[in-house]
């Protein structure tokens, strides 16, 4: 049964479309957002049926629900529609009205009007900034003239606040799946698979990472600028039962020693000259997830000491308050200097070391794993060739050479930043001496044919030993472990198998 909508200048009216529209936008989900929409325009308008058609920017449809007057819903090809009608509210952005659609001059020649019997029908346009995003219908088989004037105006009303609440729910929807689609990409960036390297020192440390990831042990990271410390602690973060929860970076070498404080704890409004208002520390932002201090040797005495007992109790004070306050964070710690020496000339806490220190790992310097390069070098140009769409890129025999050869004192960020302008710079698919940096150009042309040679075979050797390795892996782990029939895969005896596996520290285990 239809119910009665007054006439438009009525309060009745005004006060039936508000709290209409206050069911309506109470919803947040796209779903609920139609289905109450829906709901509400077949209860106060009488109609049989009634579809929402929400579009994407390509005109294909992105979200639809279908009601009836029970409020259950109607699936296709159960409902079926006249798409004539659709596309010519999608085309003019009109609403239309219809007595009889049968009689209606424009739709005489439409199939679907005729064999679905279609007599009273409103199809009105949802509109974003003049945009059509999607559309309302509404149809009875049974009535001609259904919908009175009245109704037909208070529904149009009516879809002004569907507009509204179904562009504010799909953009949430799309803003919720874009950060589902960004923290699933930070959690790829920073899975152990996602760093590059095949060098037995990076393997190890990656092995003992993954035993402690899921932990709440302090970790402390040594190594030079460049070696990678801060991926190796996102790693632990995103691999963590804390990866959810915030991961919260902070140089301690960057800021004097009153600001770290600050930035670290907090503050409270008048704790010292400039603090206006309260401030949320680190400590506090990373409640349940990840405190990383980075250059942790250049921490003050002072705050060596306040940052001991968050470690000893997880207590602190923001600055200039009296109130104890409690986080629950795990610390990752980092330094390219030696704590040990530090503690033994009394210029870092040694209780403190020792509570930073429960697992420590220490990064060797891309000198020391020189196997990694070409694989960090295909990485880059990969990386950076899609970035300036230039695809497929090569290093020539020469460059290459040259970057075996070169120690890098910035490591593994001075690797990417070479490739990174030798990218830039790329004038043809192959990448020549001429776009490294002038550095290395002087190098180059100091090369003598015999280092040449010795590089060369160096790099030769680093692919064989490579190579080697990865098919190793793969034939223990295509028979699960079974050495025997490894080494019948491989092609080789059992006693040269165990020789290669002891080479490259492969455990059969591993893959059983």
């Amino acid at each position: 049964m239809k119910n009665q909508v007054n006439e438009p200048n009525d309060s009745s009216f005004s006060d039936h479309l508000i709290k209409m529209a206050q069911r309506l936008l109470a919803e947040t989900e796209v779903n609920h957002v139609l289905n109450v929409a829906m709901d509400e325009v077949i209860q106060i308008s009488g109609a049989e049926r009634g579809m929402i058609i929400l579009f994407d920017t390509t005109g294909d449809i992105l979200f639809e629900t279908a009601r009836n007057l029970e409020k259950q819903d109607i699936n296709r090809p159960e409902f079926e529609i006249s798409h004539t009608i659709i596309n010519k509210v999608k085309k003019e952005q009109k609403p239309i009205c219809l007595r009889n659609a049968l009689q209606e001059p424009s739709l005489k020649d439409s199939a679907s009007v005729s064999r679905l019997n279609i007599l009273s029908v409103i199809c009105l346009p949802l509109l974003h900034k003049s945009e059509l995003f999607g559309v309302v219908y509404l149809d009875n088989r049974t009535v001609r003239g259904a919908f009175l004037p009245e109704t037909f105006q208070f529904v149009e009303r009516f879809t002004d606040f569907i507009s509204v609440a179904a562009f504010s729910a799909l953009e949430r929807k799309q803003l919720v799946n874009h950060i589902t689609a960004l923290e699933t990409e930070l959690r790829n960036k920073y899975h152990f698979d996602a760093i590059i390297g095949n060098d037995l020192k990076i393997v190890d440390i990656l092995k003992l990472v993954g035993q402690i990831a899921a932990t709440d042990a302090t970790v402390l990271i040594q190594g030079e600028s460049g070696t990678g410390k801060e991926l190796i602690a996102r790693a632990l973060h995103y691999n963590s039962q804390r990866k959810d929860n915030l991961f919260v970076p902070i140089n301690c070498g960057a800021l004097p020693e009153n600001l770290l404080e600050s930035e670290l704890f907090g503050h409270v409004h008048g704790a010292f000259t400039g603090a206006i208002k309260d401030k949320v520390g680190l400590l506090e932002q990373a409640d349940g997830g990840t405190l990383f201090l980075d250059e942790i040797s250049e921490m003050s005495p002072v705050l060596q000491v306040k940052l001991l007992r968050v470690l000893q109790d997880g207590q602190y004070y923001r600055l200039g308050s009296t109130q104890t306050r409690q986080c629950d964070v795990r610390v990752i710690s980092a330094t390219n200097r030696e704590l040990e020496i530090m503690v033994k000339q009394s210029s870092f806490r040694e209780d403190l070391f020792y509570r930073l220190n429960v697992v420590d790992v220490k990064l060797p310097p891309l000198r020391k794993r020189r196997n990694d390069i070409i694989l960090l070098i295909k990485h880059f140009l990969s990386t950076y060739g899609v970035k300036y769409n230039k695809k497929d890129l090569l290093l020539s025999l020469e460059a290459e050479t040259l970057l075996l050869s070169y120690d890098f004192p910035g490591n593994v960020r001075e690797l990417e930043n070479i490739i990174h302008r030798a990218v830039v710079l790329a004038e043809s698919q192959v990448i020549e001496v001429q776009q490294l940096p002038s550095n290395l150009q002087i190098q180059a042309a100091n090369f003598s044919d015999k280092q040449k040679t010795s590089i060369f075979a160096m790099a030769k050797q680093q692919l064989i030993e490579k190579f080697e390795r990865d098919y190793v892996i793969d034939c223990l782990k295509s028979t699960k472990g079974n050495i025997t029939r490894a080494a019948n895969v491989a092609g080789m005896d059992k006693k040269n198998l165990y020789s290669k596996m002891k080479k490259y520290s492969i455990k059969a285990i591993t893959y059983k």
